[in-house]
């Protein structure tokens, strides 16, 4: 019989040999080097070989073990050469159903018209918080149990962060995330149920803080430390971009120099640049046209010093062609020393001060791109007003530059 002294002294001959241990089980020394263990059977009256596997990988008292299993499938008539390939094909099929498995092909298949943003969040959620604890896991074994823990262990990173909340928002996204991986894994048969369903209200969202117009102390200390801001200079003129214009922060991230008009002094979004939550409504026939005021145009001439090689406006620093990230402009303003002021403000702002003098709401609403519920008519007012909107849109120029001065 063989022991582990004996297998470790076996050296490599010019020719393949074996070397018995007992009951047909030996091992076999190749002339590379390499020692596979090799068991003997016998079914149905017919000869059969059958690998156990590479030495030390698989020890003496390993593939002695494995020669017991298979003499215990020879006494019940199953070969044992098929029920290795069958576990093989199962293992695999396990393994290509893992809840990562699936949810890497389900942002290729299921994602394929989802904006960049919106998968770059998708991934980072389940890189950060998801992958780590059911990755690895087939995607039937994932429990509301191991959906739990996530959301609270969710929780308790972002709390250990600065300025990030309290945490629920970004658990019950996670929540949101998972179950759109799972309703995907039932779709293709390879799941039964969503176990996101049984903890959908375990976390409760804190209450949603909608925009609000900054007050006169607000806005001398907003237009007076972005002046004194210390970070990049295409940060700074993105946040000033934002209060000039009106426009939300994603329409200012995805600001391209194609749609910029210097000689007409104009930018125009085309239809399928814009994305907004009227056009969960198909309400997306729709082209929104920013007058430049004297302010926004030098700012534009200052930042094409800065990113005219890139694709965007406003392109990341110190990254090829990439726009701002999500939280960048926020993350400015808690630079700035403002954390309760957020970039929705901005807008709901404008809106309030220019409603406040006089100016029509049409020309307001219009600036703001709300999007009006008789398409035909939007469709053809894309350009209305647009005279009136930009010398509008100089005079609030002229107003956001002078709470600088006060």
């Amino acid at each position: 019989m063989l022991s582990d002294t004996k297998i470790k002294n076996l050296k490599p001959q010019e020719k393949m040999y074996r070397i018995l241990d007992a009951e047909r089980l030996y091992i076999e020394v190749r002339p590379t080097g390499k020692k596979v263990w090799r068991l003997k059977y016998t079914l149905h009256s017919k000869e059969g070989t059958i690998s156990l596997g590479d030495y030390p990988s698989v020890s003496l008292a390993e593939a002695r073990k494995k020669k017991e299993e298979i003499k215990a499938l020879l006494k019940d008539g199953i070969n044992p050469v098929q029920e290795k390939r069958k576990l093989q094909q199962e293992n695999l099929i396990a393994n290509s159903n893992t809840f990562k498995a699936i949810a890497e092909e389900y942002i290729v298949e299921g994602m394929k018209y989802k904006s960049k943003d919106y998968i770059d969040q998708f991934k980072r959620s389940m890189e950060k918080d998801i992958y780590t604890a059911i990755g690895h896991k087939p995607i039937r074994e994932v429990t509301s149990a191991d959906i739990l823990s996530i959301l609270k262990n969710t929780i308790t990173r972002v709390r250990k962060l600065s300025h990030y909340g309290t945490g629920e928002a970004a658990a019950n996204q996670n929540r949101l995330f998972i179950s759109l991986v799972m309703k995907y894994a039932i779709v293709t048969l390879r799941a039964e149920n969503d176990p996101t369903y049984a903890v959908k209200n375990a976390i409760e969202s804190p209450e949603t803080e909608h925009a609000r117009p900054l007050d006169k102390d607000e806005r001398i200390r907003l237009r007076t430390r972005l002046e004194l801001y210390g970070g990049t200079t295409t940060v700074r003129n993105a946040c000033l971009a934002m209060m000039y214009t009106m426009l939300r922060a994603s329409e200012v991230r995805r600001m391209q120099w194609s749609f910029v008009d210097f000689e007409e002094r104009l930018i125009e979004f085309p239809k399928a640049s814009r994305r907004r939550k009227q056009e969960r409504s198909n309400k997306k026939n729709h082209i929104h046209l920013v007058p430049m005021s004297d302010q926004l145009f030098a700012l534009l001439k200052e930042q094409f010093e800065i990113s005219q090689n890139q694709t965007y406006v406003f392109s990341a620093p110190f990254k090829n062609d990439e726009m701002l990230a999500r939280t960048t402009l926020n993350r400015a303003l808690v630079f700035i020393g403002m954390p309760e002021v957020t970039t929705h403000d901005f807008r709901a702002t404008a809106s309030t001060l220019l409603n406040e003098k006089g100016y029509k709401p049409d020309w307001i609403n219009k600036q703001l791109a709300h999007v009006e519920e008789n398409k035909t008519r939007a469709t053809y007012n894309h350009a209305k007003y647009l005279e009136s909107r930009r010398k509008m849109l100089q005079d609030w120029a002229d107003i956001v530059d002078s709470w600088g001065k006060q």
